[in-house]
């Protein structure tokens, strides 16, 4: 927060980042807000009108359970996790799970092809992916021509197929199951391509 000054010069002489010494930022868009009371974090709507709520104590647990399976699974921090997910709750769990285990984010946009997605995946090291099962279609195809991609996580995992190929897993079955403590990793990223191609964080 800018403190007043007589001046530009004044306010800019004195001015000095607060940088935490440890920072999460998983933790400061979630954890923090989730006291117990039942907050209200987020309503989401679906094409058929149906509405889900979910407090930050929800989206603390479910994300921590989340973050706990990448880190046994052997993703560590720097790590990159694609998201590959419309518009969901589920997304927005994705992403405060993997940057409390210290993940770079590699979000995705669901109207990619397969040449669009394999240079993505490919160019950023991705090891793991979130995705749901109209995405997995897509990856499933060029799957042979990404050796870094060792995870998959379905967040449809009623069965069928496509959890019987190897190392696809149910993303929905982590998230409302298991641990829900989790020792938060400091400095996660974000990376994303830009409409050039090219990727920057």
């Amino acid at each position: 927060m800018l403190q007043k000054a007589a001046s530009y010069e004044e306010l800019r002489g004195a001015f000095r980042w607060q940088v935490p010494e440890h920072y999460n930022i998983g933790v400061d868009v979630c954890d923090r807000h989730a006291s117990g009371d039942r907050r209200l974090a987020l309503v989401f709507q679906d094409e058929g009108a149906t509405v889900r709520r979910f407090t930050f104590d929800e989206i603390k647990a479910q994300s921590n359970r989340f973050a706990n399976v990448l880190a046994a699974h052997g993703l560590v921090r720097g790590d990159r996790l694609a998201i590959l997910l419309p518009q969901a709750p589920e997304t927005a769990i994705a992403h405060v799970a993997a940057y409390k285990a210290g993940l770079v984010a590699v979000p995705l946009f669901t109207l990619f092809g397969e040449d669009a997605l394999e240079y993505r995946l490919g160019n950023s090291g991705a090891t793991a992916l979130v995705t749901d099962r109209t995405g997995y279609a897509k990856i499933a195809a060029i799957r042979e021509r990404l050796p870094d991609l060792r995870h998959i996580y379905l967040i449809e995992g009623s069965g069928g197929a496509a959890l019987a190929a190897p190392s696809v897993r149910d993303a929905a079955g982590f998230a409302r199951r298991g641990n829900t403590g989790f020792r938060r990793a400091p400095r996660p990223r974000l990376r994303c391509f830009h409409p050039g191609g090219d990727a920057r964080r």
